[in-house]
């Protein structure tokens, strides 16, 4: 073994350390055991290309470009620390160590994509569909752990699949790699017993269903709206025999979204003119929305209002006390809300403009969350059937909202 091998394994070593303080990996857990052996087989720093930028998750880590002509070490740390590897803004229009374009395409955090894998519970005679290849790093732990026959990798852009298919060879994997929609699944090469999803999605395309086998696992990242505050989660949804797929959602998950469902850019500014009222429903109830107790809200009005983006803001005022706001955009047409306070106001100011009252249906959305007894992330669940999906709580049969 060279150095280069024992400074590697030193460094999979570390962050098998740290992912099982943090849960991740299980020592009880069969299947967690052995997507950790899969990180020493699986060598991730051959999905990395020299220059890229380190969005950090790991405490004690930051995010900052990486270079590995430039300062080699801190690129061998970042790549083998929880960090997500972003390698590519805007579709390849900016460059990777802009932090302000968006990410087009990562190599997700092993935290991340760890998790993922973990709830796949892949067995070994599965076949698996991988939408979203990237870099090609989670095909790879997938053809590991399988072999390369059993794993079908989907990618959009054809010039990352190019360089996906470069990584794989020298990594010494060839699942088969298409070049195309993911939306579409991969038709002729089904049924697959589980789908892994690696892209943010607001509408399920029903042909992940169809090429499931009934009892089969599809796991993504449900991302209905498209800010930080309202986030994603992860959804594990098992078809059925009679071609629906119902399942709950198991954590936080936030991803880049799919291309073909991506959205216009963020409005900058709301214009001064609209509809003024006044609000007794103060807009720090929504500022202060983190937190475990509050993913349930988030996930019910991101569900029920999922073309409507959400910030949230602190706003230190000329008397030199804090208000707070928020702001709503509907995306997909000219509809806003803006909703302003102080310390010392007893209604909050509102002002909206267009043909929906966007704020009333946050009201009623809160409230209705409230009413339901506040439920966590724990009690919703989503149906999907040839025609609809839906978010249900409690019992599939009680559709909460249906979309």
């Amino acid at each position: 073994m060279n150095w280069q091998d024992v400074k590697i394994d030193y460094h999979v070593t570390e962050l098998s350390a740290y992912l099982a303080r943090q849960g991740v990996i299980r020592e009880n857990d069969w299947n967690s055991r052995a997507w950790r052996t899969g990180l020493r087989h699986v060598r991730r720093h051959k999905f990395v290309p020299d220059q890229a930028y380190a969005n950090a998750i790991q405490p004690g880590e930051a995010s900052r470009p990486i270079d590995l002509k430039a300062n080699p070490a801190d690129w061998w740390r970042a790549v083998y620390t929880d960090c997500a590897i972003i390698t590519q803004r805007e579709d390849g229009l900016s460059p990777v160590s802009d932090p302000i374009g968006d990410p087009t395409c990562s190599l997700s955090a092993p935290s991340i994509a760890m998790t993922f894998l973990g709830e796949l519970d892949v067995q070994d005679h599965h076949r698996v569909l991988d939408i979203g290849t990237g870099t090609g790093w989670t095909a790879a732990m997938l053809a590991w752990r399988l072999r390369n026959e059993q794993v079908v990798t989907v990618e959009v852009d054809e010039t990352l699949a190019n360089v996906a298919a470069a990584n794989l060879t020298q990594a010494h994997f060839s699942p088969e790699l298409l070049v195309g929609d993911g939306a579409a699944g991969a038709p002729g090469f089904g049924p697959f017993d589980r789908i892994h999803v690696t892209c943010g999605v607001r509408d399920i395309p029903y042909a992940w269903i169809e090429q499931t086998r009934p009892g089969g696992i599809i796991v993504m990242p449900y991302m209905p709206a498209p800010t930080a505050l309202q986030g994603g989660q992860r959804l594990l949804l098992t078809v059925l025999e009679d071609g629906t797929a119902r399942g709950r959602f198991t954590g936080r998950a936030s991803y880049m979204m799919m291309r073909s469902q991506q959205r216009p850019p963020t409005p900058t500014q709301v214009l001064e003119e609209g509809r003024h009222s006044t609000t007794d429903f103060h807009p720090r109830n929504l500022h202060d929305l983190t937190g475990p107790r509050y993913e349930g809200a988030l996930l019910m009005l991101a569900s029920a209002m999922p073309t409507v983006m959400m910030e949230t803001q602190q706003v230190r005022r000329d008397d030199d006390t804090w208000g707070y706001a928020v702001r709503l955009y509907d995306l997909e047409g000219p509809s806003w809300a803006l909703c302003e306070s102080t310390p010392t106001q007893t209604e909050a100011d509102v002002v909206q403009f267009g043909d929906r009252n966007l704020w009333e249906e946050l009201e009623t959305v809160y409230f209705s969350w409230v009413r339901h007894g506040q439920p966590g992330r724990d009690r919703f669940g989503m149906m999907v059937t040839p025609d609809s999906q839906y978010v249900w709580l409690d019992t599939p049969t009680a559709a909460l909202l249906r979309i």
